[in-house]
C-alpha cells in the first residue's frame, strides 16, 4: 500500500501480508512479475510517471498490466461519496499517452461501472441490467476505465515515421 495512504492489517487473522511502500520503490526484484493489477492507485499517486516506470521495472518482458482508474467522462468521478470521487480521473487518451511514454503498449481499453452512483436498493439490485445496457448504449460513460497494457522492451513509435532529409549538395570523399 502507498505510504501516503497507510497500510491496513490484512488479513485480520494470521500473519500480516500487507506492506507499506513508497510508490516508486516496490519491494520486488526486476523482471519478477507476470501480471500486475493496479486499482485505486494512479488517481491518487503523487507522481504518476515514476510509479508507472516502477511497475515497468518489476514486470517481466512481455508482462501485462491491468489498470482500473476513474473515467473522466463517468458519473462516479464527479461524486465525492464514491471511492472514485477522489484524486485525478483519466480519459482514454491521457492513459494511452501516459502508458506509451513509459514504454507500455495499450492492448485493450474498456469501461465498467455503468450503474449510477446512488445507494438505492432498486438501483443496486438491477446492477447487472445497468451494466449490460450501459456497455451497449454508452460504452464511453462507464465509471471506470480498464486498460490492459503490455510491457515493451523497445519504445513504441506513434504516428508516421520521420522522413530522412535529402542532401542538397553532395560532398565527395577523397
Amino acid at each position: 500500500m502507498p505510504s501516503r495512504q497507510g497500510a491496513l492489517i490484512w488479513p485480520a487473522g494470521g500473519p500480516i501480508l500487507s506492506t507499506l511502500v513508497e510508490e516508486d520503490q516496490l519491494p520486488l526484484p526486476d523482471n519478477s512479475v507476470d501480471r500486475l493489477l493496479v486499482v485505486h492507485c494512479l488517481e491518487v499517486a503523487e507522481s504518476v510517471t515514476p510509479l508507472i516506470r516502477e511497475l515497468w521495472r518489476v514486470l517481466k518482458p512481455e508482462g501485462r498490466l491491468l489498470i482500473v482508474v476513474p473515467n473522466r467522462r463517468g458519473l462516479w468521478a464527479h461524486v465525492d461519496t464514491t471511492p472514485f470521487g477522489y484524486g485525478s480521473p483519466y480519459s482514454r487518451s491521457q492513459l494511452d499517452n501516459l502508458l506509451t511514454s513509459c514504454l507500455f503498449s495499450p492492448v485493450t481499453f474498456g469501461t465498467a461501472l455503468h450503474l449510477p452512483p446512488f445507494d438505492r436498493g432498486i438501483v443496486v439490485r438491477s446492477a447487472t441490467a445497468w451494466e449490460r445496457v450501459g456497455t451497449r448504449m454508452s460504452p464511453g460513460l462507464g465509471g471506470v476505465l480498464l486498460v490492459e497494457a503490455r510491457k515493451e522492451t523497445v519504445a513504441p513509435i506513434k504516428g508516421l515515421p520521420a522522413r530522412a532529409k535529402a542532401l542538397r549538395v553532395l560532398v565527395p570523399i577523397r
